[in-house]
């Protein structure tokens, strides 16, 4: 027979109280009676209660001390195959229903206080789309619960994520069925792997990055990287080449000209930002700002023809604008309609 009581809580017990009613699934009254199970306990053996408290105070905090560091070590790389595995157990769990409740049973303890969702799916076994939410209060457990179950997805489900959206205790992520491993693969290294190449070759050429790092930590970062070919023909005394797209194509693997307009500006912001060759590059729609923080008019007139080449190689035909600290570049459509034959270089603003 249940028995009805009002009791009166503060806030701050309320919140010791989090995790145990998480466990429960919000149910407070079997929370409440789990506790009067344990006190229980302790009054028939308070010395190996006792002993027992003392024991996982000391455990449970350096296994969430050290877990909760890797987990944030993990953050950007993708989780092993095998590990997935052996944490869905994925021979035996086949259906979305049943990774929603085992994670969720697993994620819902104490260390964890996730809460994770499966929903919106039109089918049990085999999905065409899907999505999930995971909700709780530590960023870090949250994406790494998110890697887990977005690798299960691609790998078990044939899925690719479509979309991700992150707040500061949500991440809700959708799904939907792709025929190819490559692309559902890719779609894992966009949204959780973002660390994925980088840490594979500092691993592979761990003297070398040490070196460059170094380098540009003691320099300020005031390097600029160029192609060897480029650097090549300087050496040789030639003219400065009037093209700097080796970069660009190699990161797109496809000529200038093949890439959308938005994407190469995109691009060139970041890579010839990073590269060294200008200081900032600020984009409105289509106009580029650049600060190319040069001083003399040879170097500046340069600049300006080797990033007017790079637009007007992509078949989008742009005129630029100099003054000593900005360079404005701008798409050029005449009154008509039609583009002019050629780049329109400019000259100095006063």
């Amino acid at each position: 027979m249940s028995i009805r009581k009002n009791i009166s809580l503060e806030k701050v017990h309320l919140k010791k109280l989090e995790p145990l009613i998480l466990k429960h699934k919000g149910n407070f009254s079997a929370a409440m009676r789990e506790i009067i199970d344990l006190i229980d306990t302790m009054i028939k053996d308070p010395d190996a209660a006792t002993g027992l408290i003392d024991g996982l105070k000391t455990d449970n905090n350096l296994t969430e001390t050290v877990m909760y560091w890797l987990i944030r070590q993990a953050h950007g790389r993708l989780i092993d195959q095998e590990i997935i595995n052996s944490i869905l157990e994925s021979s035996r769990i086949e259906r979305l229903s049943e990774i929603e409740s085992y994670l969720d049973d697993m994620a819902g303890g104490a260390s964890w206080q996730t809460k994770i969702r499966i929903y919106d799916y039109d089918d049990d076994m085999n999905p065409s789309h899907a999505r999930v939410t995971l909700t709780g209060n530590n960023a870090y457990k949250t994406e790494f619960l998110g890697n887990i179950i977005s690798s299960f997805m691609v790998s078990q489900k044939k899925q690719e994520i479509v979309s991700l959206k992150r707040t500061s205790s949500t991440i809700t992520i959708n799904f939907r069925k792709q025929a190819s491993p490559n692309l559902a693969g890719q779609s894992l290294v966009d949204h959780f792997g973002q660390m994925e190449d980088i840490t594979s070759e500092i691993s592979k050429k761990m003297e070398f990055w040490k070196c460059i790092v170094n380098l540009y930590k003691q320099t300020n970062y005031n390097m600029v990287t160029i192609p060897k070919n480029y650097y090549n023909e300087l050496l040789m005394g030639k003219e400065a080449p009037s093209y700097l797209t080796a970069s660009i194509e190699a990161i797109h693997k496809v000529p200038i000209r093949d890439i959308p307009l938005g994407t190469l500006i995109s691009t060139m912001k970041s890579v010839y930002e990073y590269m060294g060759v200008v200081e900032r590059i600020d984009v409105d729609e289509n106009t580029l700002k650049i600060y190319h923080g040069y001083t003399d008019s040879r170097a500046i007139n340069a600049i300006e023809k080797i990033l007017l080449n790079v637009l007007n190689a992509n078949g989008s035909l742009y005129q630029s604008r100099c003054s000593e600290n900005l360079i404005v570049m701008s798409p050029v459509v005449r009154k008509d309609g039609e583009k002019p034959a050629s780049p329109v270089p400019g000259n100095f603003l006063i």
